[in-house]
C-alpha cells in the first residue's frame, strides 16, 4: 500500500492538514502531474471563479459520491472558492461544468472524435516514442498539385493531408519546407513538415497518462 504524502492524523484540525498540502504544492519540491499541468494551463494559472493565483484541483462530482479523478470531472479553484463550493454548493455543479466548457473553448482543445485518420495515426505514432524523441520528431509530406500559384497549392495540400483539427487547435504546426513551380507540367511541388507544438506536447502527455491512447 502506498504511504500517503502526509498523515492527516498528525494534525489537530483538517485546515492545518490542508495548509501543509498547500505549502508543499507551493514548494520547488512539488512537480504537477500531467493532468494538473493541463488544468492549470486551461485556467490560465488562475482560479476559474475569482482569478486568484492560488490553485487547487476540485472534483465537480465529489469523490465521496463516486466522482473520478479524470479531466472531465476536475476544475481549478482557489482555496476560498474551493471551500465555498464544498460548504455552500456555490457555484453549483452545473455552473462549474459551464465554466469548464468556456475554458475549453478559449483554450481550443481538440475534440478526439473529430480527428481525421491521419491525425489519429500521427498521435498514435508519437505516443509510441520516448518523450525526448517526440520533441524532435516530424513527419514530412511531399505532394504535387495543379494550381495557379504556390500559395493556393500550399493551402490545397494542407487540406489534403488532413491535419486541420490539430492545426486549428495549435497542437501541431505544419511548416512549409519548399515549394517549386514545375513549368513543364503546370504543377507546384510542395514539401511540408508536421510537428508537435509545445501545447501539443502537454496535450499528448495528458492523453497518455490518462490512458486515452491508442485512439479508437
Amino acid at each position: 500500500m502506498t504511504k500517503p504524502l502526509l498523515d492527516r492524523n498528525l494534525y489537530d484540525h483538517p485546515e492545518h492538514f490542508d495548509d501543509e498540502i498547500r505549502a508543499y504544492k507551493s514548494s520547488t519540491r512539488y512537480s504537477p502531474t500531467p493532468i494538473e499541468s493541463l488544468l492549470y494551463e486551461l485556467a490560465g494559472h488562475r482560479c476559474t471563479i475569482c482569478q486568484a493565483p492560488w490553485l487547487e484541483i476540485h472534483h465537480i462530482e465529489e469523490l465521496g459520491v463516486g466522482g473520478k479523478t479524470e479531466y472531465e470531472n476536475l476544475i481549478v479553484l482557489c482555496p476560498n472558492c474551493h471551500a465555498r463550493v464544498h460548504a455552500q454548493g456555490i457555484p453549483s455543479k452545473e455552473e462549474l461544468k459551464h465554466y469548464k466548457i468556456k475554458q475549453e473553448i478559449a483554450y481550443e482543445l481538440p475534440v478526439l472524435s473529430r480527428l481525421t485518420e491521419s491525425e489519429r495515426e500521427f498521435v498514435r505514432e508519437l505516443a509510441s516514442k520516448l518523450p525526448e524523441d517526440r520533441v524532435v520528431f516530424s513527419r514530412r509530406v511531399h505532394r504535387e498539385v495543379a494550381a495557379p500559384n504556390q500559395d493556393q497549392a500550399i493551402e490545397t495540400i494542407k487540406k489534403e493531408v488532413g491535419y486541420f483539427h490539430l492545426q486549428e487547435s495549435a497542437i501541431v504546426a505544419v511548416d512549409l519546407e519548399n515549394a517549386v513551380t514545375l513549368s513543364d507540367e503546370e504543377k507546384v511541388s510542395v514539401s511540408l513538415r508536421v510537428r508537435l507544438t509545445g501545447k501539443g506536447m502537454k496535450w499528448l502527455r495528458y492523453l497518455i497518462e490518462t490512458n486515452r491512447v491508442p485512439l479508437p
